[in-house]
């Protein structure tokens, strides 16, 4: 997604915009992380069947870097945006486009949290950084 974004600045600027984009993703999917943990969550790996662990043998908590890499998983949607922008999609079609890959990535990413172990009345508050983070980054695919 850095790639992406970096390829339409200028040549003096591209390694800054590059650095600066890897290092906005990591930290707001650190933040949403560390949120999630403190919220209760677990995220879950290694379960042969697919579904979630019955017991401590079928799989093991997570540790934070497994919980970002599960995250990131999440921005596939925007990586499309930002190939978009890359391409110079005009802007009338990305005005929808990005509006739909944002909400792939939220649904995305809200689809983990049920999976994560959030306690049930704190969801929302697991959800609202994930909204602003997938939200900050469309809108930078947007104005790229």
């Amino acid at each position: 997604m850095s790639f992406f974004l970096s390829i339409n600045a200028r040549e003096d600027q591209r390694s800054q915009v590059f650095s600066g984009v890897f290092a906005m993703i990591w930290m707001a999917e650190a933040i949403v992380t560390f949120q999630i943990k403190l919220l209760g969550g677990t995220m879950y790996v290694c379960c042969h069947s697919g579904k979630k662990p019955s017991s401590e043998t079928d799989s093991h908590h997570s540790s934070f870097f497994q919980s970002v890499c599960i995250i990131g998983y999440t921005l596939f949607p925007l990586v499309i945006a930002a190939l978009l922008s890359a391409l110079r999609v005009p802007t009338i079609v990305r005005i929808p486009v990005y509006s739909v890959l944002g909400l792939w990535s939220l649904a995305a990413g809200v689809s983990i949290l049920g999976g994560s172990g959030v306690v049930k009345n704190r969801v929302s508050l697991a959800v609202y950084p994930l909204f602003v983070f997938y939200v900050g980054m469309a809108c930078l695919c947007f104005i790229s």
